[in-house]
């Protein structure tokens, strides 16, 4: 996907707009990275042959990134180009083959201007991720009306890992609200003594509770459960009234 694409956008701008353009630097077939690299946290006793293996560790991603910076560059427009990567964070980086996929990245090790000395040449980088995987864009699910007090719903996650979603439950009367994953049969989310009207957004993927009477004061009345999607259906069983709405990213290797 990466060497396929004739442009990037990177920190939210388009390589295009600054005369820049994707290039494969390789004669014959390409390569693309294909799983990120992982290391297996391992334990050898005394008188086993195997080992205990304890975990996987997985890398950060990081792949070659190469681009053409057009005929007769001058020094304007290479000062242009390297206000641009020259970030301290990571930022978002897609390719226009799937626009719709984003790594969050930054350029590491030594870059490299590779020209014919009239004018002509390319820029080599090595991109490094936050993370071992790339993310869809964000998603946010419609309002799902449990009013009558319980009911089933169905979520996708068409990544490849399961996700943490964001849940935001708007509760209806006071009381409880519990939810069950009934296709991966984990502890069910229950958030406790909820006010009428009152709005409460769970961050699963960083673990941050923030309520609308509360401020971030209601950690004492969730269970600590969040909501995990895996790879594919996920049949959710809502129990309690209120409205809920969910926001996520998919993984993808």
């Amino acid at each position: 996907m990466i060497r396929q694409s004739q442009y990037f956008l990177f920190d939210n701008e388009k390589s295009i707009d600054y005369g820049v353009e994707n290039v494969n630097t390789e004669s014959g077939l390409v390569e693309e990275s294909f799983l990120g690299s992982r290391s297996v946290n391992e334990t050898y006793v005394k008188g086993r042959s195997e080992p205990y293996t304890e975990g996987v560790k997985r890398e950060a991603k990081q792949f070659p990134l190469n681009f053409y910076v057009g005929e007769n560059y001058d020094e304007k427009k290479i000062r242009a180009i390297k206000r641009w990567l020259d970030v301290d964070d990571y930022k978002p980086l897609a390719f226009s083959e799937n626009l719709d996929i984003v790594y969050y990245a930054m350029p590491v090790d030594t870059s490299d201007l590779v020209h014919n000395a009239a004018r002509h040449g390319y820029v080599r980088l090595t991109m490094k991720c936050n993370s071992p995987y790339a993310y869809s864009r964000n998603t946010s699910t419609h309002s799902f009306d449990i009013s009558s007090g319980m009911k089933t719903i169905e979520l996708h996650n068409k990544g490849d890992v399961a996700i943490y979603p964001t849940v935001e439950i708007l509760k209806i009367g006071g009381g409880d609200v519990k939810i069950e994953n009934l296709s991966d049969y984990t502890d069910p989310f229950i958030f406790s003594n909820l006010k009428d009207r009152e709005i409460v957004k769970v961050n699963g993927e960083k673990e941050i509770i923030e309520s609308s009477l509360y401020g971030n004061e209601r950690y004492d009345d969730f269970n600590d459960n969040y909501i995990r999607l895996d790879y594919g259906k996920n049949r959710l069983k809502v129990t309690g009234k209120c409205k809920l709405r969910f926001t996520f990213r998919f993984k993808y290797r």
